[in-house]
């Protein structure tokens, strides 16, 4: 029935539906929260801690391989500093060890100068290594003629068995008044002495030393044996009676001749 002021009033259904309408819509705003939070909570319990986990062990994985990696570069960095070592230690051996004990020094009848000496080829402690020699040389100083084999840096780097350090040998020994062709020879190629005697060393070291003219102008063949400098080396000193000099090779190719001042000499 239309009011005094001549508007109609919204029925009681029209009202139920504006109330139904207004139930349904705060139902779906409901419904809709619920399954956002529901949403949300699920990605925040389930999806983010899978996500954050596959990372991680991602992560983990990559740490770990990193971690490998420096544990092998340690190692090979050990390594290497090892055999720098051992190449450093060996650069600074003494390799072979001789003395020669001026027993006389004089002149004869004929007003020739002379020395008699010793020769002995001795180890690190001072031992005579095989049986001592005496001679008896023209002049009043002695030379000890050597020959000398220096090898390549990688092989003292590595610490090559064979050409780790050089090799040397005593070619003769002689007076400052006699031809070097008149000396008298030290080493015997065919029967390795001293230090060498017996050593897996000797067979390669003959190789050089029974053809060394032809090894010291072939560099072809020097390249084959690993050498990087083959030579003749003569070292001499004006002695005097009763003096013990001592000649040594370092590894590293340098040959020293000094007075014995210590345990054997005179």
């Amino acid at each position: 029935m239309p009011n005094n002021s001549g508007q109609r009033r919204p029925s009681m259904m029209e009202n139920v539906q504006t109330v139904n309408s207004a139930v349904r819509t705060v139902l779906m705003v409901c419904v809709a929260s619920c399954i956002g939070f529901g949403g949300w909570m699920g990605y925040s319990e389930y999806i983010v801690p899978g996500l954050e986990g596959k990372q991680a062990k991602e992560d983990l994985i990559a740490l770990q391989a990193k971690y490998e990696e420096q544990e092998l570069d340690l190692r090979e960095a050990s390594l290497e500093n090892e055999k720098l070592h051992v190449s450093m230690s060996l650069l600074k051996i003494d390799r072979r060890v001789a003395q020669v004990t001026v027993t006389k020094k004089g002149i004869d009848e004929n007003g020739q100068k002379y020395l008699d000496v010793t020769f002995s080829e001795v180890d690190k402690e001072g031992n005579v290594i095989g049986s001592s020699r005496e001679f008896t040389l023209l002049g009043h100083s002695f030379f000890v003629d050597c020959w000398l084999a220096q090898f390549e840096d990688q092989y003292i780097e590595q610490a090559d068995p064979l050409r780790g350090a050089s090799i040397f040998t005593f070619k003769r020994i002689y007076g400052d008044d006699m031809k070097p062709s008149d000396g008298f020879s030290l080493d015997d190629f065919s029967k390795p002495a001293g230090i060498y005697a017996q050593s897996e060393a000797s067979d390669f070291a003959n190789q050089i030393w029974e053809d060394f003219g032809n090894v010291c102008n072939d560099q072809t063949r020097q390249n084959e044996l690993g050498i990087r400098a083959v030579y003749g080396q003569a070292n001499y000193v004006p002695p005097v009676e009763g003096q013990t000099y001592e000649i040594t090779v370092r590894a590293s190719g340098g040959v020293g001749l000094k007075v014995l001042t210590g345990p054997g000499s005179l």
